[in-house]
């Protein structure tokens, strides 16, 4: 029965969500948005009971997903001009690499002695090591909207200190 609402309401909206979605993402990725999202839903249909469950989860999970869509291919860009730079760089790799490690560690220690262990957690699994929100958010026994909320305020504070003592320096 729950199958049944969820597919009758998904392929209702399917226009609006399209729609959403052409918004945030490239034209290709809007079907494997839309994809994506219906196969997270069906995994989740014991908990959507009604039409307006349905609506709001779908127009939910499609937003997120572009959002992560478009992290990702960020990232990638960013690797990718990375790379280049690398390959046309004129400075000594072992000073570079160096400061990168130097960087790392200094943000590593900063993350691990100015975070709870539960905010340190979820900004390991999200950034070191790529899971989902809604993974990390079943792991830790959380809303998936809580995990973004402790996600962004962990990240802003790490970039407060940050800033603070390079401007103490």
């Amino acid at each position: 029965m729950k199958e049944e609402l969820l597919t009758s309401v998904f392929m209702r909206i399917r226009g609006r969500l399209q729609s959403a979605a052409r918004r945030l993402v490239d034209d290709e990725a809007v079907d494997d948005a839309l994809q994506d999202a219906f196969v997270r839903l069906w995994n989740r249909r014991s908990d959507l009971d009604t039409e307006s469950a349905v609506e709001g989860m779908a127009v939910t999970t499609v937003r997120n997903i572009c959002i992560d869509t478009l992290r990702r291919d960020a990232v990638r860009r960013h690797d990718d001009i990375a790379d280049n730079e690398k390959a046309t760089a004129v400075t000594d790799d072992a000073d570079d690499s160096r400061e990168r490690g130097e960087l790392y560690g200094e943000v590593s220690r900063l993350i691990d002695t100015s975070l709870s262990e539960r905010d340190r957690r979820i900004l390991y699994l999200r950034d070191r090591d790529g899971w989902e929100m809604e993974d990390i958010a079943e792991e830790m026994g959380l809303s998936e909207t809580n995990v973004r909320v402790i996600l962004s305020r962990a990240r802003k504070t790490i970039r407060q200190i940050y800033r603070n003592r390079k401007t103490l320096i």
